[in-house]
């Protein structure tokens, strides 16, 4: 492993050695990337176009930036037919996307570098921060946002813990509305696909008066679902158990449809010269969509059984007959209790019949909803105090609501049945103090505030513990943080930096359990629950605080080569054990730390007909938060599931990023990312094995894009597009095993779009997962309950999209 991390860091000296060699970096001219002049001539290839993050506090040419960074303009992901938040990590190098399963309600688990986190719970922080306008969204439930009308996308790789708002352990995705401007604008698009799919997006600019300007965006979305649910007791009328319903074809409903209406208005401020400039933006979504589509892959559990008056050993088992075909978009799930209950502890016969589990209060159902409302409004101001000296807010509060049902077995019986309702609500400030002393250094002083509280509400019934109860979790989470940023021109070509922020963390969760009828747990219960007794109104805390730095240096060679060097650090903050068995399993653990050691370069070359970008990284990765299988050191060890800081680790990768244009009208995109995961340490009550690998950890990541833009007669163009992502294998628990395996895949999308010649009318005919792969998103197995069960991606699906722009 060190020969191979030695033969990285050797091609990586001879990849840069060999860029400064090239005609491109050797006979650049004098202008910075952004002022190299394009061809004149119309047979030559045109110029890579130049795009502006402001990751460093301040606008600067993505070439300029010493951070690992793939940004994506709004033209481009509207060229790649790119709409939800999950898509861009198809492109970008070892960025791992998903939508959650749904026992995590309409979420997203983000994961960078093989850091993130995969569960919404309020207890747990996410380890990729997700903003939206400079705003931190502080939770990966009601984070699949929507692409509409942005004006780009920044997705910054490493940890984040000097620069964005709040710490982000593995990365952060920020995205940037396109601001109103005097220019104005706007389109209307519809769409028409697999599926019923109907979307309609528009988006409109206006001038109030000079200096004042609004714009307003709106979509709504809708696609019916692709898995459908079964009657078991219809398709298999001899199988002992009775139909529940349905219509003649035995379909229930399904599950994967989308159903999304969204507006947001933005307010600019900007008279012209003044010193001051208001941006206020206000955004509603209201997303109806159903439940993840989930199909059941491994069923073994004889503990349960379809229920038999008076007879506890009877019944249907749990087991593979509850299998429909593997590459088949159906499943037998129901939302509905049923069964013949028995104790998982231990799972030996006699068999112990729960009745009181399908019959109060009045049995339990749900539906396959994933349904969350969410709001928010934030206002920017930046005020120029002096020719050097600047000022910016930006406040913002938000809210998101929802309710999700959640039927794990995939069967007319049920392992785990459950109906969740989450609440966020967030208020967060930042202020940042922004200068520049002389031309020797640029500066950003500031400080960030974040106030959250949450309430999981909902009921969970799970047989084998013989649970039956109702949850009331409330979550009070304060972060207080200051910052300072320094960047030191020390020549005209070497910069050095450096950043430091101090963070306090405090979080209080509080359990409310009670029984399904809404009666305190007692033993006179016994034995439904018994497990939970003492648990309701238990409470923990956990505060800390932390120090994280960044320093750097990056030297411009050239105007087509730039290089950097840095070591940054970051963490996920701790949190509080979020599903005891036990009022002694209410615990604390402290937060994840990271240390990232990081080289790269970036490079125009040929006339910036070639950009090239990469990055090689170590991190050291040190008391990562995974959950516990027995907890020895505690009054109750088993069962346990208390998160704890459990295991350490080496994480090695490199990234590469380039873009072509080789001729006139052709582009031809690329990346790679590779990760070395390793263990260095790991608490054996886990269940997790040095030779295991981290959650999401996908070895190689690979993307790829050629797109034509061929110039017709009457002075229109025909773009033909091809677009592929390919990601190898990667496990979904900690404790991998071959049922938690999520096969590599490689996925292809094509896309065909005409533009008539004054680039208002566009007509696009688009295909995605070309080839009908069948593939999961995500695979869990839960030994316990002897049940897997993954989620499916979406088939082949074909859309017709016009475009109107104004």
């Amino acid at each position: 492993m060190i020969m191979s991390w030695s033969k990285s860091i050797r091609w990586s000296l001879t990849l840069t050695t060999a860029l400064c060699a090239l005609p491109g970096c050797a006979q650049a001219q004098a202008q910075t990337p952004a002022q190299a002049p394009a061809a004149s001539d119309d047979s030559q290839p045109e110029a890579i176009d130049e795009i502006i993050v402001t990751a460093q506090f301040r606008s600067q040419s993505l070439q300029n930036a010493p951070l690992a960074i793939s940004a994506i303009k709004g033209e481009t992901l509207a060229a790649r037919g790119q709409t939800t938040i999950t898509d861009v990590g198809r492109t970008a190098p070892n960025v791992n996307l998903q939508p959650a399963t749904g026992l995590n309600g309409s979420a997203v688990a983000a994961f960078i570098r093989g850091i993130g986190q995969s569960d919404s719970s309020f207890a747990l922080e996410p380890g990729v921060g997700i903003y939206i306008d400079d705003v931190y969204y502080g939770t990966t439930y009601g984070a699949v946002m929507d692409l509409t009308d942005l004006d780009r996308v920044e997705v910054l790789r490493g940890p984040q813990g000097t620069l964005a708002g709040k710490n982000s352990l593995g990365g952060a995705i920020k995205l940037f509305s396109a601001k109103p401007d005097e220019n104005g604008g706007g389109f209307v698009e519809g769409t028409y696909g697999r599926f019923n799919r109907v979307d309609l997006r528009a988006s409109a600019g206006f001038t109030i008066q000079d200096g004042i300007y609004l714009r307003l965006s709106g979509v709504s979305k809708h696609t019916d679902g692709y898995m459908t649910l079964l009657d078991y007791g219809c398709v298999n009328p001899t199988g002992g158990i009775p139909r529940t319903g349905g219509s003649n074809d035995c379909k229930l409903g399904t599950e994967g449809g989308i159903d999304v209406k969204a507006l947001r208005a933005a307010l600019r401020i900007a008279p012209a010269g003044s010193p001051l400039e208001i941006n206020v933006i206000a955004d509603f979504a209201d997303d109806r969509s159903e439940q993840v589509a989930t199909k059941l892959v491994f069923a073994d559990n004889p503990r349960t059984r379809s229920y038999v008056a008076g007879n506890a050993a009877g019944g249907i088992p749990f087991d593979s007959r509850f299998l429909t075909c593997r590459t088949c978009y159906t499943s037998y799930a129901n939302y509905q209790s049923g069964g013949n209950y028995t104790s998982g502890f231990p799972p030996v016969a006699p068999f112990t019949l729960f009745p009181n589990l399908q019959q109060a209060p009045g049995g339990f159902s749900t539906r396959p909803i994933s349904h969350v409302q969410s709001w928010g409004v934030s206002g920017t101001i930046d005020y120029q105090l002096g020719e050097n000296l600047s000022l910016k807010s930006i406040s913002s509060y938000r809210s998101a609501k929802g309710t999700s049902g959640i039927d794990l077995d995939g069967s007319p019986l049920a392992i785990l049945l459950q109906e969740f309702g989450y609440s966020h609500r967030q208020f967060t400030q930042e202020l940042r103090l922004s200068g520049r002393i002389g031309t020797l250094v640029d500066f950003t002083l500031g400080g960030f505030y974040y106030d959250a509280r949450d309430l999981l509400t909902g009921r969970a019934q799970i047989p084998d513990v013989a649970f039956d109860f109702l949850n009331n979790d409330p979550v009070k989470n304060v972060s207080k943080s200051a910052f300072a940023h320094v960047e030191v021109h020390a020549t005209d070509r070497l910069n050095l930096i450096g950043g430091l922020r101090y963070t306090r963390d405090d979080k209080t969760y509080t359990f409310g359990r009670r029984n399904a009828d809404g009666t305190a747990i007692t033993p006179a219960r016994f034995p439904t629950n018994i497990l939970l007794l003492g648990l309701d109104g238990a409470s923990s805390t956990f505060t800390g605080d932390r120090f994280d730095y960044r320093l750097g240096a990056q030297y411009r060679w050239n105007d087509a080569l730039m290089t950097y060097a840095q070591v940054s650090t970051g963490f996920k903050g701790g949190g509080i054990n979020p599903r005891p068995y036990f009022a002694s399993q209410v615990v604390s653990f402290a937060p994840e730390t990271l240390r990232t050691y990081e080289v790269g370069f970036k490079s125009d070359l040929f006339d910036r007909v070639l950009r090239l970008n990469g990055a090689l990284f170590y991190n050291e990765y040190n008391n990562m938060q995974l959950s516990l299988q027995v907890c020895p050191a505690l009054a109750n060890p088993f069962p346990c599931a208390a998160i704890a800081n459990a295991g350490n680790a080496h994480v090695k990768g490199v990234e590469l990023e380039g873009t072509l244009r080789p001729v006139d009208g052709l582009t031809i995109e690329g990346s790679v990312g590779y990760l070395d995961f390793g263990y260095t340490s790991v608490n054996a009550n886990t269940g997790i094995t040095r030779t295991m690998v981290a959650p999401f950890t996908s070895e190689w990541q690979a993307s790829a894009s050629i797109a034509y833009d061929a110039r017709l007669g009457g002075g229109g163009t025909l773009t033909p597009r091809l677009d592929w992502a390919y990601q190898s294998s990667f496990y979904y628990n900690a404790v991998n095993t071959p049922l938690d395996l999520v096969a590599g895949r490689g996925l292809l999308n094509a896309r065909l779009t005409y533009q008539d010649p004054q680039k208002q009318w566009s007509v696009a005919l688009g295909v995605t997962n070309l080839t009908n792969r069948f593939y999961y998103n995500g695979t869990s197995f839960n030994a316990t309950y002897g049940v897997a069960s993954g989620a499916v991606g979406r088939p082949r699906e074909w859309s017709v999209t016009v475009r109107r722009n104004f």
